[in-house]
């Protein structure tokens, strides 16, 4: 009897393992993922708005996977050098980009996966204390009657700043001087100090500076006033009509990361942007969060992207 017991049980170790040598390796690590800490890459200098994101996310992430999420700042480039770095990593989920509007673009877009939309803010068009305006109308007016003294700070060429500002050139037919930087921390730092006079930026590094008098907010980009800054205007409704720029956050991966470690990603910052204490952090930064699928959000890149392109060419700016 004891014999025939022991029989079954080996014939049901048997199946056991014969059925785990069957599943998919993708699934059996997607199932244990992470089991070592995972780098989340800026491809900004420290201080920006991707670098705070990626931080308030990895905490939490950290918390939930009980694995750290370490955020190393890559920049160059208007971030495709950093975004660069993690198409070249192994594609195994351990490497992942906190990419903004810039990063991607057509050439590196193959070599990564996206993987959800973190936030989409409207930016905000700030200037600085010494700037003797205190409207769209009155910077319109200003950049009208002395071409090229206001200048105007970016992340860099091709960065989601400096198109915003290009197309409110391109509508509202102002011209303002670009400067710019390897990154958004130390542009806005210099915007501060009144080195440069005029910024398109997202509201995470900015709102702080805005919030303090530091820097003086005259309107948003988006095509609609936005709850977080319902005393805000629209750059539209402000002497623009017609005008929209929105900018945005997201996770991505090298192109190959298995496409359940991916999904399993997507659906634990999804988890993560629906926790009370990140909502609150990102709604105190300006930053509101949305959470999607790796589908939704590759659709949403797409056509930013193309946009984007579109843009640049009409404004004869170098890729």
């Amino acid at each position: 009897m004891r014999q025939r017991g022991t029989t079954v049980r080996s014939i049901a170790l048997a199946a056991a393992c014969a059925f785990a040598a069957l599943m998919p390796a993708a699934s059996r690590a997607a199932d244990a993922y992470p089991v070592r800490p995972v780098t989340m890459v800026v491809p900004f200098p420290p201080g920006g708005g991707a670098d705070i994101l990626a931080r308030v996310i990895g905490q939490r992430l950290s918390e939930t996977w009980g694995q750290p999420v370490v955020v190393e700042s890559k920049p160059g480039a208007a971030g495709v050098v950093g975004a660069g770095a993690v198409a070249r990593s192994p594609a195994d989920g351990y490497t992942l980009l906190m990419a903004a509007g810039g990063a991607v673009t057509p050439d590196n877009m193959k070599d990564l996966a996206p993987v959800t939309l973190v936030s989409a803010p409207p930016y905000i068009l700030a200037v600085s204390a010494s700037m003797p305006v205190n409207s769209v109308k009155e910077l319109i007016a200003f950049a009208k009657a002395k071409p090229g003294a206001a200048n105007f700070a970016s992340s860099g060429p091709g960065s989601a700043s400096h198109l915003a500002a290009e197309l409110f050139m391109s509508m509202s037919q102002a011209k303002m001087t670009h400067v710019p930087y390897k990154g958004i921390g130390q542009a806005v730092n210099d915007l501060v100090a009144g080195t440069v006079t005029v910024m398109f930026g997202p509201p995470p590094p900015l709102l702080p500076h805005v919030q303090s008098g530091k820097l003086r907010a005259l309107a948003i980009t988006g095509s609609e006033r936005s709850p977080l800054f319902k005393d805000l205007p629209t750059v539209a409704e402000s002497g623009v009509p017609g005008y929209e720029a929105v900018g945005w956050y997201g996770v991505l991966a090298p192109a190959k990361t298995p496409r359940e470690i991916v999904a399993r990603v997507a659906d634990e910052i999804s988890k993560a942007l629906k926790f009370p204490a990140v909502q609150e952090r990102l709604a105190s930064v300006g930053a509101t969060p949305v959470g999607n699928s790796p589908e939704q959000f590759g659709r949403f890149l797409e056509a930013d992207i193309a946009k984007s392109w579109d843009l640049m060419k009409k404004a004869g700016v170098a890729p």
